[in-house]
């Protein structure tokens, strides 16, 4: 059932008249442009979708979609899971000038010859709601961690740079002087 609303367009109008609910689970394998930011494709997303009419008479779609990916860890390279949960409210439209008048709640989204493709717009749900950075919790990461030498022993063995100091060596051969 839910392959067939994201493989062809659907009426949002019918939709959003009937109050119509969708619930199904989204296949990451699916989502070719999702895929690039994930480490394993496996698994799904649950979504769900309420279509309905808004106060202004705005086609809108509250929306929400949850579940787990895998992404790499940015300290040491290896898979993390991570839990997604997003929720989103679009507001349907048709042209830029109805994207304009909707409320700063709603997020556009573009039908055209009134029709919506709802695949490509879940996965731009998706990519939004992925993490710009994902790391694996403090102590669990395999981080690689790189000898370097203690602080203190770089500090004892290379002295402090004074960039005063060649002023001061002039300053004391010409007191030696007088």
């Amino acid at each position: 059932m839910a392959n067939e609303y994201l493989h062809s367009p659907l009426d949002p109008y019918k939709f959003c008249a009937a109050g119509k609910a969708l619930s199904f689970d989204l296949v990451l394998e699916n989502m070719e442009r999702v895929q690039a930011a994930l480490c394993d494709t496996e698994g799904q997303l649950k979504v769900d979708l309420q279509f309905s009419y808004g106060t202004q008479r705005t086609l809108e779609v509250q929306g929400r979609l949850q579940g787990q990916v895998t992404l790499e860890c940015q300290r040491c390279l290896q898979p993390v899971r991570q839990e997604l949960e997003s929720e989103f409210l679009w507001g349907l439209v048709t042209s830029d000038e109805a994207a304009v008048k909707l409320p700063r709640t709603h997020e556009p989204v573009f039908i055209e010859n009134e029709r919506l493709q709802l695949g490509p717009v879940l996965e731009d749900e998706v990519l939004l709601a992925l993490p710009l950075v994902a790391y694996h919790p403090q102590g669990e990461c395999k981080q690689y961690e790189i000898e370097q030498p203690a602080l203190e022993e770089t500090l004892v063995a290379t002295p402090p740079n004074n960039p005063f100091s060649a002023l001061a060596d002039l300053k004391h051969s010409l007191k030696k002087e007088q």
